[in-house]
């Protein structure tokens, strides 16, 4: 059976419109908080050391978000997180947002897996095997 990591965000004033209502982009923010607390349950990084001088991270070439309700200043919303699809090089998270049990919004999210080095451009690189291991069990296959 497929897991679903699950974690909560409390909306915060900063992040609201005059009418205390959270911006639409705060919600594309907390699927990138999110996924980064995803990958550090699985013991790892949205940024990860290589011992080369490169490192390993996530460019993000696909978002999207469908929105239901709202979501305002103090209220705590449940994320939930899945993987719809495990390529080799890339995978896509699907999030879901719901607020005292009522769903507010869903997306999607491809990230790429790249070697990254400062002055040099991305270079795409297969997902570490440990790891697409440990993204397999959150893999929820779309029907």
């Amino acid at each position: 059976m497929p897991q679903v990591f699950t974690t909560e965000r409390r909306v915060e004033f900063c992040e609201t419109d005059a009418a205390g209502i959270a911006h639409f982009t705060s919600l594309l923010c907390y699927m990138e908080q999110a996924e980064h607390a995803f990958l550090r349950g699985l013991g790892t990084s949205v940024v990860q050391n290589l011992d080369d001088g490169w490192h390993l991270s996530w460019p993000r070439v696909h978002v999207e978000c469908d929105y239901r309700g709202t979501a305002r200043f103090e209220d705590v919303l449940q994320i939930e997180l899945r993987i719809l699809r495990l390529g080799s090089k890339s995978v896509t998270y699907q999030f879901h947002f719901a607020k005292e049990g009522q769903e507010i919004a869903s997306g999607n999210v491809v990230a790429v897996c790249c070697r990254v080095r400062a002055g040099y451009p991305l270079e795409s690189t297969s997902i570490p095997e440990e790891l697409g291991d440990k993204l397999r069990n959150y893999l929820h296959p779309a029907p």
